[in-house]
């Protein structure tokens, strides 16, 4: 098949996706903003906070992205006049993925979360003895895969409460359990 005639067929495909995406797009799709605090465990026990955006690609299935942070811990300790040390860690977690959202009971709508994701960890010490300061930083990534689940509870139709637990099971498996806020832009 030559150029000449593969392009009037490209052009054909190209107008019928055009002409099929209002029809596709009957109904507005909502964006989704939420913010969200939580408990860490697996990592030790720590807090979460963090936010993400979500859109609906289907009726039943949202598409997301989170971004959260999860600090460590830091300890400093100091050597009556002979020295001090202090050290802190934190990790940063990225994820995207889908939810499926059940049928909507009332104010209540249940749904389910699969997504993939990477955590960054890092770390720095400082140490000083006698004059001598030694200090050093370490980072690492791990990447995983999450599943788990929630609710949304509809305060009204543009915004409400949010409980979720997530597992993410990866070479640093954790688990999740966190509330929070969305709110709907749009419609």
């Amino acid at each position: 098949m030559t150029m000449n005639r593969v392009q009037p067929i490209f052009w054909a495909i190209v107008a019928c996706l055009i002409t099929s995406t209002p029809s596709y797009a009957q109904e507005p799709r909502r964006v989704e903003l939420n913010a969200q605090l939580g408990i860490v465990s697996g990592l030790g026990t720590h807090g979460s906070f963090g936010g993400g955006v979500g859109m609906d690609l289907t009726r039943r299935i949202r598409g997301y992205g989170e971004l959260s942070y999860i600090p460590l811990g830091g300890a400093n300790s100091s050597f009556a006049g002979f020295g001090e040390a202090d050290a802190s860690a934190k990790a940063i977690n990225f994820n995207v993925g889908g939810q499926y959202q059940f049928r909507r009971a009332g104010r209540v709508e249940p749904y389910a979360g699969l997504g993939l994701g990477m955590l960054h960890v890092s770390s720095s010490y400082r140490s000083s003895f006698l004059g001598v300061t030694v200090s050093g930083e370490s980072s690492s990534n791990h990447f995983y895969v999450n599943l788990g689940g929630g609710l949304r509870y509809h305060v009204s139709e543009r915004w409400g409460f949010r409980p979720e637990l997530m597992i993410f099971a990866g070479s640093d498996a954790y688990v999740r359990l966190g509330g929070g806020v969305f709110y709907y832009l749009g419609r």
